[in-house]
């Protein structure tokens, strides 16, 4: 069972391309570029916005793919369904990608470093909850046919039943049982989600 999430972080986009790149926790053959080298990812992707002179605001997006402890797979499959992923993302056509894939903890799992600036013609990622979903969805294909577990509705990455979202409106409330019955889209269960993953991943207070 393979699942994704954006990670949200202050670190700068050098710092964050050294963490997933640290010796430690990859290899050289799981440590990939897209539209860019992966030893010159950090060097290129400032050259873009150097050359677009967009410097400034957020200088990259940061996305990670994880696979259940359990779930049967090598790292370098996953590393091959995380290029395969990114190589199809429409969003980010034009961006430089750097994709590096983890064993270092219980469950494998591959980051996505995505430059803000398209090396194309200049402009900046925009990437919205459509697109993420999108990749969610391409991200289950991906395992259904690898005959991988895909997580289900309602339920936790460890497979327990998932927390009710709660509100303290009585309109809210009703908007949020409506979307998780899928009558409605709403960007209020998105978030609760979102939380709700975060608080099953993170280690500390600063993490979550």
């Amino acid at each position: 069972m393979a699942v994704i999430k954006a990670v949200s972080s202050k670190a700068g986009i050098g710092q964050a391309i050294d963490y997933v790149t640290k010796e430690e926790k990859t290899e050289e053959k799981l440590v990939s570029g897209l539209h860019c080298e992966a030893e010159t990812a950090k060097e290129e992707m400032q050259a873009t916005k150097e050359l677009w002179e967009k410097t400034g605001g957020r200088t990259y997006k940061h996305f990670v793919q994880s696979y259940h402890k359990d779930e049967k797979i090598t790292p370098e499959q996953a590393h091959r369904n995380a290029l395969q992923l990114a190589e199809n993302t429409p969003a980010w056509k034009g961006f430089e990608v750097l994709v590096a894939t983890h064993k270092d903890k219980k469950h494998i799992h591959t980051h996505f470093i995505v430059n803000s600036v398209n090396f194309e013609d200049g402009h900046k990622l925009q990437w919205s909850s459509a697109d993420l979903r999108e990749l969610k969805e391409r991200c289950n294909a991906q395992s259904q046919e690898q005959g991988l577990h895909v997580p289900e509705k309602g339920k936790t990455f460890e497979g327990a039943e998932r927390e009710e979202t709660v509100a303290w409106k009585k309109e809210t409330y009703q908007l949020l049982k409506q979307a998780e019955q899928g009558e409605v889209k709403s960007y209020a269960q998105d978030i609760a989600l979102a939380v709700l993953d975060c608080k099953e991943t993170a280690t500390s207070r600063e993490t979550f």
